[in-house]
């Protein structure tokens, strides 16, 4: 008859003096995996570069002349939705073609628009565009071509809105 509250008993101090006897092996283990991993990032892995510009939604004009004038907050909201298709105007393939041809790129449309993102800065009206290269220098030509393209673009597409350069690659 099986008692199946049986107790088992575990000599910890057993167990320990076994893995000790091998603690070779088990450092040996890993130092071996280490070095493989090491060497596979170092060898396999290409590095990214990220390079970012900010830039501001502007629904209306806010200054005529040297006279300041208050912005509604459904203007604000509005800028805040303009956010949604200024990005989508930027990753449009005329936007992008322009900025290879300009830049003389070896990139398609489908690379480059794989590289760019853009995202609301903290649910402001400030936008950051950024490009994933493995040339810091490349990414930071790309999103500065971006920046100096992207407010006629929109201007051309979006009536009364504008985008301005917050802060350069």
């Amino acid at each position: 008859m099986n008692n199946k509250n049986e107790e088992v008993e575990v000599n910890l101090f057993h167990i320990f003096s076994l893995l000790w006897h091998k603690v070779w092996i088990i450092v040996l283990s890993m130092i071996l995996v280490g070095a493989i991993l090491f060497s596979y990032a170092l060898f396999l892995i290409t590095p990214l570069y990220k390079a970012s510009a900010q830039m501001y939604v502007n629904n209306s004009n806010i200054s005529i002349g040297g006279t300041s004038v208050s912005i509604s907050s459904s203007e604000l909201t509005a800028a805040k939705s303009l956010l949604e298709v200024y990005v989508i105007i930027l990753k449009t393939r005329l936007t992008l073609e322009r900025v290879i041809d300009e830049l003389d790129l070896k990139y398609t449309y489908e690379e480059l628009n794989e590289m760019v993102s853009a995202n609301s800065v903290n649910g402001t009206e400030i936008f950051e565009i950024s490009v994933s290269s493995t040339d810091p220098a490349e990414a930071e030509r790309i999103v500065n071509k971006i920046v100096e393209i992207l407010p006629d673009r929109i201007s051309d597409v979006v009536d009364g809105s504008s985008v301005r350069l917050v802060d350069h690659a």
